[in-house]
């Protein structure tokens, strides 16, 4: 099989990676182009445009930023379209919006190609592992033909059938989750350390009530204020809860608790923390509450 990847940043670096090791016929492209260099070096081909990335693959996954990003990836006379092949399948595992999702669907049928979305759950080491969770939705065809593509990279995949756009507000709605955590564990450990508590008493506790292990990550993580990683940049956070924020207000909802940690993104932004993690967020509760 013929695969193409295209993104090779912070996740798509460590996915690409497990593409590679499972044996494909492996062919990548990145704006950046000395990201392409490593796996170059270990036999990939490195396509000097879209168009060729997309030449002859039967899948193409694309790890990019956002809604724009994936639809500008498509169009013009060296995009992604201009280079695939009838009935070649388009996995993308970026979160994008719901209504993204679905127009990447009609897109693909429109081509003659088949259109999966993959958004994935877990940080780059859970990418560089091969030990992320994904939610596929979209064409069945398109899903049986990327799975040993998608099981090189994950170590749990559901499916949940064809219509896309339910794969990525899942997709939302765990994040939402895991940053509304991350929220309230900056509050509540801005309290503590106000009263002068010892914050190793309060992240055991979060260890013994949170047995997810990413929670139990960002239970220390907070504590610590290791932020510098970046391993999900602020940038990507603030895109995800607008995200989250516009899907539930399509639907009649809200999130109300999204609004306030969207204001503290927009903060740390303001602040030049744009490379930080996401769960930085804390910083800011602790700059209102006047702790140096």
């Amino acid at each position: 099989m013929k695969v193409s990847f295209i993104g090779l940043g912070n996740m798509g670096g460590g996915m690409a990676s497990n593409v590679q090791k499972a044996g494909f016929d492996f062919t990548v492209w990145n704006r950046t182009a000395s990201k392409m260099d490593p796996f170059v070096e270990k036999g990939a081909k490195a396509a000097e445009t879209l168009k060729q990335a997309a030449s002859d693959a039967d899948v193409v996954v694309t790890s990019l930023m956002d809604d724009q990003s994936i639809l500008d990836s498509l169009q013009g006379e060296n995009g992604l379209l201009a280079g695939l092949k009838q009935g070649a399948t388009h996995v993308c595992v970026t979160t994008i919006s719901p209504k993204c999702a679905d127009k990447l669907m009609e897109i693909h049928k429109e081509h003659g190609s088949r259109f999966v979305a993959c958004p994935v759950l877990g940080r780059p080491d859970a990418a560089a592992d091969g030990s992320l969770i994904a939610l596929l939705a979209g064409d069945a065809e398109g899903i049986e033909t990327a799975k040993p593509v998608i099981e090189s990279f994950t170590k749990l995949h559901d499916v949940m059938g064809d219509v896309p756009s339910h794969a990525s507000t899942l997709k939302l709605c765990l994040n939402y989750s895991v940053i509304s955590n991350i929220e309230l564990m900056g509050e509540v450990y801005t309290v503590a350390e106000k009263a002068g508590l010892d914050l190793n008493k309060m992240a055991g506790f979060y260890q013994m009530i949170y047995a997810n292990p990413i929670l139990q990550m960002y239970a220390g993580k907070v504590k610590d204020r290791d932020f510098d990683d970046g391993g999900f940049k602020m940038t990507g956070g603030l895109k995800d809860i607008t995200l989250m924020l516009e899907t539930a207000g399509s639907l009649g909802a809200t999130f109300d608790i999204g609004e306030i940690i969207k204001g503290k993104m927009d903060e740390a932004l303001e602040n030049g923390m744009q490379d930080k993690d996401w769960s930085a967020i804390y910083e800011i509760s602790r700059a209102r509450a006047d702790l140096k």
